[in-house]
């Protein structure tokens, strides 16, 4: 019965992100990690680390004492956002069962799937299916990346022999979040199904450094101008949003007013780290928060509202990058990296146990999917992205959990739910 309870509220969670009902997103959130749990103080312990997050939130908080008061609190709920997502995935590792918790993200892929699917035939009929994402526009669909974390879930258990589904059941949920992703058409979601595709066959690589370092080198360049990647002006096909998409995000100080619109990402990502050189040393270090991006011109950037200052950015890493300054740049990549490199030795490792690679493919393939996500659509700090974090937080305890099994031949006194 408590399976029961914990699977439905996750998968109410990933249907509320898909809407981007923020209020029911949190509120899932709030019942799991305050639901009552024997010990609970001592079962909060695993999310220590995670804590470290919030050090430049509270010095750019002190950073920026003097911005608006309502801007301050709006960051501040954004950068909160990783660290609460985080503690709910790790409390769902004392609540859920490994298949349990497995399945529930399977099923959560499938149903949003066809969810993605029906409303796309809905508006669009059949033609949708030859051109989805046409359809993911005119239907104003938003999504959530259920159906890429699904998918890799199948293939990777699959890969490490653990049996969660018939063989029939297996092809049909990965034939459905297959569709899904294509139904989503979303550009983010690709990289996404990509960071876990990789990791399929990166374990035979026998230099361990080898895919930190490839990692490393893809996130340069997504930073970097690449025009040849350009896609044709007339056409929306999504084929050529993804060949443009290097063109949109290509930093620059545009002058024109189709060039700012048509690489908007790229002039906001210039405006933002011109602003931060012209900054002073508090600013460098720290950053602010309430802190506005100025982009020396009126956009319109809503339905019909002109904007010249911005509090947010499509970049999280800017976005972050402004708010905490190089603090908060140093505090996410080292917490982060770390935990890649200590996954991934585990996971390198041929003669480790199954399921202990299991959860160092999902750890470091969240991580992998938020770091890059995160230059596109500030994914740390978007509720869309929840169920990333969540799942890669249920991956961390238990990951650690099992090496501590591995490593001293007994469990600890409050263990996860097995």
């Amino acid at each position: 019965m408590r399976a029961k309870f914990y699977s439905a509220l996750l998968l109410v969670l990933v249907l509320a992100s898909f809407f981007h009902m923020q209020a029911i997103v949190l509120g899932v959130a709030a019942i799991i990690i305050a639901m009552p749990l024997k010990k609970h103080l001592t079962a909060l312990k695993p999310v220590r680390l995670f804590t470290i997050l919030i050090i430049p939130i509270v010095l750019g908080l002190f950073a920026g004492f003097s911005n608006d008061n309502y801007l301050i609190f709006k960051d501040f709920y954004y950068f909160l956002l990783p660290v609460i997502f985080i503690l709910a995935g790790i409390l769902l590792a004392f609540r859920l069962k490994i298949g349990e918790f497995l399945k529930a993200l399977v099923y959560a892929g499938v149903l949003t799937s066809i969810l993605v699917t029906s409303i796309s035939v809905y508006y669009m009929g059949v033609g949708s299916l030859s051109d989805p994402y046409s359809a993911h526009y005119a239907a104003g669909i938003v999504g959530t990346p259920g159906p890429p974390i699904a998918l890799a879930a199948l293939l990777i258990t699959k890969k490490f022999n653990i049996r969660l589904f018939s063989r029939f059941q297996f092809n049909l949920f990965l034939l459905i979040n297959a569709m899904g992703i294509y139904m989503c058409a979303s550009r983010t979601y690709l990289v996404i199904t990509l960071c876990f595709l990789l990791l399929l066959v990166a374990d035979k690589v026998k230099r361990q450094w080898v895919i930190p370092v490839s990692f490393m080198i893809v996130m340069l360049l997504f930073m970097v101008p690449a025009n040849f990647f350009r896609a044709t002006e007339t056409s929306t096909s999504f084929v050529d949003k993804l060949l443009g998409s290097f063109n949109e995000l290509s930093i620059g100080n545009y002058n024109t007013e189709e060039e700012i619109n048509t690489k908007y990402r790229g002039y906001e990502s210039f405006m933002a780290l011109n602003q931060y050189a012209q900054g002073d040393t508090k600013d460098w270090i720290f950053g602010g928060l309430g802190k506005l991006v100025d982009l020396k011109t009126f956009l319109r950037l809503g339905e019909d509202t002109d904007y010249q200052y911005i509090p947010v950015l499509h970049n999280g890493w800017l976005y972050l990058l402004i708010k905490t300054g190089i603090i908060g740049i140093l505090t996410y990549l080292i917490l982060f990296l770390r935990l890649v490199f200590i996954n991934w030795r585990k996971y390198a490792n041929t003669q480790e146990k199954p399921v202990i690679k299991l959860f160092a493919a999902l750890t470091i393939g969240c991580i992998f999917s938020l770091f890059l996500t995160n230059y596109i659509v500030t994914a740390f700090f978007n509720v869309e992205m929840s169920i990333l974090m969540i799942t890669l937080g249920y991956s961390y305890l238990n990951f650690n959990y099992l090496l501590f099994l591995t490593e001293y031949n007994e469990p600890p006194i409050h263990q996860p739910a097995y």
